[in-house]
């Protein structure tokens, strides 16, 4: 082949080829002129998701764009963590349930003492009498004590719960507070008298004295020892007696044990919280018994009687300031039936100093500072137990006439020393001190005294 021809040969070649392309192309383009076009109109398969198991944690949703409803939190923002809810309790909230007051009434025959603290150690103010209806609103730990509102006198103190008719739950009473369970305050001034206001006198009855008014007697075991004994207190006594006559007032008593008015061997009344509350008491009446611990005072009674006479003066004046038209009645000394043991315990109880201190008493009363106070009637004991002897003072009682009369427990040492006693003695007798009075003199003197004040006409306010 010469070479013209294979150039037109090749030429022809490449012209076909040439031509065939073009053909293919043409073809491509008529059938899908749009690409995107025709892959967005193209069919979206269908794809099935997997239902996912339960679970615990939600699963998270997608994110909307959708203006959020007025209150509610867009998907986008950070979320706020839900607050956590309270699970049912058996115990409600202390905001919940206000503090339990629950009602009682007294279940003792002998009275029920009436204290500033929960506790023995506490002094007593009143006497509350078998029957008596008490609000209870606070209670110790181990709800032995409770501190009560008393309605008939709008006060308070802490009695033991063991004589006491609940009515409801004791458990659920609040437990006191350490403040709530220190002794009950008495404010007193800068200028150490007690601020009283100038008010009437109330319908009510104060008791005043030492261990004579407070009810503790002392017992000899013959070869044990000597026990301390508490009995119902002269205010107990005094309230029973008004009470028959139909006259229903709340009677205080504000006695406490081993003091004095002027005995320099013995704590003075006069320091005492319970003198300070007798101040704001304003009784109609106030009974003072005789100081019996005056009479050991250590000194003379030549010359401790006439400063004995002048203290009660100075008390009734006292009363006399914060309460005009409150009466005071004195009570004088009476002789008793002292034990020979008492008489080595509290050597100035003899009749040489009593009728001394008698003397200087019956003085003030006839023509002293005290017959000028028309406040002040002075009482000769005597006249009260009249035809009993000596049985008006404690002297010689089985463990049986104790236990019936006694209104605390002993303390653990003379406990043990009196059931051993009786354990060696299971009849004996123990013998009394003779000087605090017995159950049957104590109410011999109160009756005495109601139909005294019965008598009494009221004093107008000055």
């Amino acid at each position: 082949m010469t070479s013209e021809k294979r150039l037109i040969a090749a030429v022809l070649c490449l012209i076909g080829l040439l031509v065939y392309g073009l053909g293919a192309a043409w073809r491509i383009t008529a059938s899908d002129p749009d690409q995107p076009r025709a892959l967005a109109q193209a069919p979206t398969p269908t794809v099935v998701l997997p239902t996912p198991l339960p679970t615990d944690t939600p699963a998270a949703k997608p994110t909307q764009m959708a203006t959020p409803n007025f209150g509610s939190v867009s998907e986008t923002a950070t979320p706020t963590p839900p607050l956590p809810t309270a699970l049912p309790s058996d115990t409600p909230s202390p905001t919940d349930v206000p503090p339990l007051e629950i009602e009682a009434i007294v279940s003792a025959e002998a009275g029920l003492l009436v204290r500033t603290g929960p506790g023995r150690d506490f002094p007593h103010t009143a006497v509350l009498l078998n029957g008596a209806r008490i609000i209870i609103f606070r209670r110790t730990a181990d709800s032995a004590w409770v501190r009560v509102r008393i309605p008939a006198t709008q006060s308070e103190g802490w009695v033991f719960a063991q004589y006491l008719n609940l009515n409801g739950e004791l458990a659920r009473v609040a437990v006191a507070t350490a403040a709530e369970s220190a002794p009950i305050p008495t404010a007193v001034p800068e200028t150490g008298q007690v601020a009283v206001e100038r008010l009437p006198s109330q319908a009510c009855v104060s008791v005043v004295g030492d261990s004579i008014a407070y009810g503790e007697v002392i017992f000899e075991l013959s070869g044990v020892g000597f026990i301390n004994v508490k009995m119902a207190p002269f205010s107990f006594y005094m309230a029973q007696q008004l009470k028959l006559r139909n006259v229903d007032q709340p009677v205080t008593d504000r006695s406490y044990p081993g003091i004095g008015i002027t005995s320099p061997r013995h704590k003075s009344y006069y320091e005492l919280p319970t003198y300070r509350d007798l101040l704001r008491d304003r009784c109609r009446f106030t009974v003072v018994l005789p100081w019996v611990n005056d009479l050991s005072s250590g000194i003379d009674p030549v010359q401790s009687a006439p400063v004995h006479a002048a203290n009660l003066v100075t008390m009734a004046q006292r009363l006399i300031e914060n309460n005009p038209d409150g009466r005071i009645l004195f009570i004088n000394y009476y002789y008793g039936a002292p034990a020979p043991f008492t008489l080595g315990m509290a050597g100035g109880f003899t009749p040489q100093a009593i009728q001394l201190f008698n003397q200087e008493m019956d003085r003030e009363c006839r023509e002293g500072a005290l017959s000028r106070l028309r406040q002040v009637t002075c009482v000769e004991a005597t006249n009260a137990f009249r035809d009993l002897g000596t049985a008006y003072v404690v002297q010689g009682m089985r463990r049986s006439e104790i236990e019936s009369v006694k209104t605390a427990p002993l303390s653990p040492d003379h406990q043990n020393m009196f059931n051993y006693y009786n354990s060696m003695s299971p009849d004996g007798v123990m013998q009394g001190d003779g000087v605090h009075l017995s159950s049957l003199g104590k109410r011999a003197l109160a009756s005495y005294l109601a139909d005294l004040m019965l008598r009494l006409p009221d004093l107008p306010s000055e």
